[in-house]
Formats: C-alpha cells, structure tokens, sequence
C-alpha cells in the first residue's frame, strides 16, 4: 500500500470523527439554547496559527517548514495539544512509548483504573490488548522510517489538522420575532438566558 494512499486512508478516517463530533455539538448548542452553526472553508493553517503572519497568531500552534513540504506542518501547541511526534518527542520511539503509556497507563481508556459506565468497568477496560514490546518495535521501526524520510510524522499530511468548526452564539430572538413566523425557535432558545444566565 503507498504511504501516500494510507495516509490519506487515515486522515479520512480522523476527520469523520471530527466531522460526526461536530454534528454533536450542534446538537447539543440546541438543547442548551444557543445558536450556531458548523462550517468549514477558513484556512487551516492560519488557524492554527501558520499565517507566517506575527500579527494572525491563529491558534498559536508550533509549526515548521522544510524545503521538502508544499505547506507549513503544525504540530501542537506546548502543553495544551501536542503531537506524538518530534519536535515534542526526542523520536518516534519515545513518541511510540508516550501513545501506550497514554492508552494503558493511569488516566488512560484502556487502564481498569479509569472509571467507566459498565457494570464492570475494570473487567472492559482492562481486556484491550496491552502493545508487546515486539508490536511497539515494530511501529517504532516504521514511524522512523517514515519520520527519517519525510522530516515528519506523518509523511505526506499534516501533523496536526483542523477540518470543521463549531460556532455558538446566543440568540437575537426580537429578530426572529421581527422577521419569522412563530416557531423559527426551540423553547430551549426562548428560555436560555433565564437558565442559563440568571443571577
């Protein structure tokens, strides 16, 4: 399989959560009251904060820029959202080691520590497969490779990535009274800033 057609394999498949959670968030705007909308078509890479421009700090992500990548690749931002990749790990091996210890170590999904919504939450948990070492080796070897190739992970997309966006306000509601038909808004609307705003 061409890293090419894999990494695209698994950016698809990153940004149908994304996309999904996204939808959920509107949902959830909408029980609470509030209005919004999901959307897409700001610049990324501004965004996150690779405009090249001081002045548009976006998100205030690290990025880098090599002779070899058509475009900026960020890679977090330094102990908010970081990237199992350098320059936030010393390589991919310590970067390999951080994503497991993440996955089964304390606080992690997969730790029968972790609290859970199961009668037997300890039991779940706990009965994902712990990465042998030979496993962690062997996605260390390839993540290097790559890395090495590439001068970052992954190879051919970005790091970092940033699709949808969810966007909430409040509602102008003597505009919608003004220029809609009764109905135009939830209850949860009419009655938010009394729920949710009283003193």
């Amino acid at each position: 399989m061409p890293l090419t057609f894999f990494d695209q394999y698994m950016l698809s498949e990153v940004v149908a959560e994304l996309a999904t959670s996204c939808y959920a968030g509107v949902l959830m705007l909408q029980g609470m009251g509030l209005g919004g909308w999901m959307f897409d078509g700001i610049d990324r890479f501004t965004m996150l904060g690779a405009s090249g421009d001081p002045g548009i700090p976006g998100l205030g992500f690290r990025y880098d820029q090599d002779e070899r990548w058509p475009t900026p690749n960020p890679t977090g931002r330094q102990g908010v959202f970081e990237a199992y990749c350098p320059p936030h790990y010393l390589d991919m091996a310590a970067a390999v080691e951080a994503f497991a210890e993440r996955k089964f170590g304390p606080g992690g999904p997969y730790h029968p520590d972790t609290p859970g919504a199961w009668t037997d939450s300890p039991g779940v948990r706990a009965s994902a497969q712990v990465h042998s070492p030979q496993f962690k080796a062997c996605v260390t070897h390839q993540a290097q490779y790559i890395y090495d190739t590439f001068g970052k992970f992954p190879g051919t997309v970005p790091s970092v990535m940033i699709l949808n966006y969810v966007q909430a306000h409040h509602l102008d509601l003597e505009f919608y009274d003004r220029f809609f038909r009764p109905g135009a808004y939830l209850r949860a609307h009419a009655h938010h800033m009394q729920r949710w705003h009283a003193e």
